[in-house]
C-alpha cells in the first residue's frame, strides 16, 4: 500500500486518508495553540515604550532614567534639583543625593542612600518608601509625609522633622549622635 499526501489519492483506502488529514490538522492545531500560548512571553511593551532603562550594547551596562519605577542604583545626583520629577517607585538605593532637592518619592527604594543635607521638604511624599540604612544627616524633611516609610538603621543626626506626618512609620535602631528637631 502506498501513502500519499494528496487529498484524493484513490490508491489509499478512504479511512487511511481521513486519518492522515486528521493528523495534519492536529499538528496545525498544536502549532497554533503553542503560538498563542507563547504570546505573553514576547513581552508587554509596545514599540514606543521603554522599561525605564537604556542598555548600552557596547559594554553591557544599563543607564539610569529618572522616571517612575526607573533603576538608578549607585548613581550620583548630589546637589541636583529633582523636585519637579515624579520618582514614584524608583530604585535610588546607594545613590548620592547629598544636597539634592526631592519631592515625590512614593514607594521609592532609598536603601543605603546618602541624603546628607538633602531637601526633602514642603510636603514631600515618602509613602511606603524604604530608607533602610540611609544617611539623612542634616536633611530637611519639614512637612514630609512619612506614612509607612521604613527608617530601619537610618542615620538622622541633625535632621529636621518639623511638621512631618507619621503613620505606621518604622523607626527601628535609628542612629543619631546629637539632636533631631521635632515639632509636632
Amino acid at each position: 500500500m502506498q501513502f500519499s499526501s494528496a487529498e484524493n489519492d484513490f490508491n489509499t483506502p478512504y479511512t487511511v486518508q481521513v486519518m492522515l488529514n486528521k493528523s495534519i490538522l492536529n499538528i496545525q492545531s498544536t502549532a497554533l495553540l503553542l503560538a498563542v500560548l507563547m504570546i505573553p512571553l514576547a513581552g508587554c511593551l509596545h514599540e514606543d515604550e521603554t522599561n525605564n532603562t537604556v542598555e548600552d550594547e557596547t559594554n553591557n551596562t544599563v543607564e539610569c532614567e529618572l522616571v517612575p519605577y526607573g533603576h538608578c542604583s549607585g548613581e550620583d545626583f548630589s546637589g541636583q534639583d529633582l523636585s519637579e520629577l515624579n520618582l514614584t517607585g524608583i530604585d535610588l538605593s546607594y545613590v548620592n543625593l547629598s544636597g539634592a532637592s526631592l519631592t515625590n518619592l512614593n514607594y521609592a527604594d532609598l536603601t543605603g542612600a546618602y541624603l546628607y543635607y538633602a531637601s526633602i521638604n514642603n510636603g514631600t511624599n515618602l509613602h511606603h518608601s524604604e530608607l533602610v540604612g540611609a544617611d539623612l544627616t542634616g536633611a530637611d524633611l519639614t512637612g514630609a509625609m512619612l506614612h509607612y516609610a521604613d527608617f530601619t538603621d537610618a542615620i538622622v543626626t541633625d535632621s529636621d522633622f518639623t511638621d512631618t506626618y507619621w503613620y505606621n512609620t518604622i523607626w527601628t535602631m535609628v542612629y543619631h549622635t546629637t539632636r533631631i528637631r521635632l515639632k509636632l
